[in-house]
């Protein structure tokens, strides 16, 4: 079993990011101008399902009895914001899956265009691609959300914040988005072709990726504010203060600024970098900025995602040590005859 921290780590950051996966996916479908556009885009479809099954293999990978948890997880959908969580996702998944074949089986352009039959099936099919593509996306959108709602408990006062929601929808835009970007890049560099399409992607890349990272700093500042501010409950309130000083002052404060860093700051830094190269057309260059913006960005969420969830202080731990305090006290008094 890995920690409780890695777990959740793994499994928020890399599942949301495969919303935004899909998402950059349904944008290259309506930017494909043809069938060579298409065929350069598609690389970018084998982006989405791994990511996802990476982030269900790190939930599942805290459990000793992984397929046991699997279906308490399913059995329990009505109670536990967990299992939904771990619902949502599985409809985007089946959802994405199909629309990856959809692009990977096409019998044109499609990676695996030499499986037997499926690919007629899906030339046939393929005016459908963007309509469930969309609804794809639509569903991924509502993921994010649902996920937040997980943690959005009274009992984790540091994570009962809107800030939690809109980190969770940054994740997914930010890294989803500049994951596939990396991967039609990355392509580029090496077969160098596909210029055209890979600037237009590049452009939107860009300004969803200054976006997202402006929403991101003001976010950060924003937890700060909500974490110092008074809670609904002296215990709550606690709960806050030690998050608070685990962040800035504690074991993971030097975490905490070099997400500023790298996360925000580099980040931004090679959004910004990406119009020069795109603007002399340029596309080695702007390729290699491209990748070099989703490894800051993943490091930057990964170590963002590692201070939220491991600063994290919850009521009951709280509780739990005032018990032992009273029941050592206790013990105490009882010991010298009082």
């Amino acid at each position: 079993m890995v920690s409780a921290v890695t777990a959740y780590v793994t499994f928020t950051v890399f599942s949301q990011m495969s919303v935004g996966a899909l998402i950059a996916m349904v944008i290259a479908d309506f930017l494909a101008k043809s069938k060579e556009d298409a065929k350069f885009f598609e690389t970018g479809a084998w982006v989405c399902v791994p990511v996802a099954v990476i982030g269900l293999i790190g939930i599942l990978s805290h459990e000793a009895r992984p397929i046991q948890a699997m279906f308490t997880m399913i059995n329990n959908v009505g109670s536990s914001l967990l299992s939904q969580e771990v619902l949502a996702l599985t409809v985007f998944v089946i959802l994405a899956v199909v629309y990856t074949a959809m692009w990977l089986l096409d019998p044109e352009y499609g990676s695996l265009k030499w499986f037997p039959v499926i690919p007629s099936i899906v030339g046939k099919l393929a005016v459908l691609r963007k309509p469930v593509g969309v609804l794809a996306a639509l569903v991924g959108l509502a993921f994010p959300y649902v996920s937040a709602a997980a943690y959005l408990l009274p009992t984790l006062p540091s994570l009962n914040h809107p800030t939690t929601i809109l980190f969770f929808y940054v994740t997914a835009l930010l890294g989803g988005v500049t994951a596939v970007a990396a991967v039609l890049s990355l392509k580029y560099t090496m077969k160098k072709e596909g210029d055209e399409p890979l600037a237009r992607m590049l452009w939107i890349t860009m300004g969803i990726s200054l976006v997202m990272v402006i929403v991101l700093a003001v976010g950060l500042f924003a937890n700060t504010g909500m974490l110092e501010a008074a809670a609904e409950t002296e215990v709550a309130q606690v709960a806050q203060e030690e998050t608070l000083r685990g962040m800035l002052s504690g074991e993971y404060a030097t975490l905490y600024m070099a997400r500023w860093v790298v996360g925000v700051g580099l980040a931004f830094i090679c959004a910004i970098a990406l119009a020069l190269p795109l603007t002399k057309k340029n596309m080695a260059m702007a390729s290699m900025i491209a990748i070099v913006l989703f490894v800051f960005v993943l490091i930057g969420e990964i170590m963002g995602r590692t201070v939220l969830f491991g600063t994290n202080v919850p009521v009951g731990e709280l509780l739990r040590d005032q018990l032992a305090s009273v029941s050592a006290l206790q013990t105490f008094y009882t010991g010298v005859g009082l």
